[in-house]
């Protein structure tokens, strides 16, 4: 894990090294390489991500939550981390009102994807009442 790290955080400067260079005179090819850089930096973690879904899926057949409730959360895991990613990217092209609207957007998604979770929790409680 540790290795893994190391080379995230080296691709990470390489990449902001390259963009810092390129984008006084090439802004255009520096924003390409912003996202490129991101890009692998995603790709190299990909394998994480799976050994965490692997674990949280037996934790879920363990205790028997239900498969709804499992997808749910793992699409608001995932929406979460590509509008920070896509505002990032936003941001680093200098447009940070863009990068707002992503992240409100998918805060929005985020709660829409959330409804019928806290829907099932009132319920839960209720029924203890």
């Amino acid at each position: 894990m540790t290795v893994d790290l190391v080379k995230i955080i080296g691709v990470a400067v390489l990449t902001t090294f390259a963009v810092l260079v390129l984008k006084p005179t090439r802004p255009e090819i520096a924003a390409l390489v912003s996202i490129a850089g991101g890009i692998i930096v995603l790709l190299m973690f990909v394998n994480s991500l799976m050994t965490i879904i692997t674990n949280i899926t037996a934790i879920v057949q363990r205790t028997g939550i239900a498969n709804e409730v499992f997808s749910a959360l793992l699409k608001i895991i995932g929406i979460g981390y590509l509008t920070e990613f896509a505002a990032g990217i936003c941001q680093d092209a200098g447009n940070v009102s863009m990068a707002q609207k992503v992240l409100l957007g998918g805060k929005v998604i985020i709660l829409v994807l959330a409804l019928p979770i806290i829907n099932n929790l009132i319920e839960v409680v209720a029924g203890i009442i």
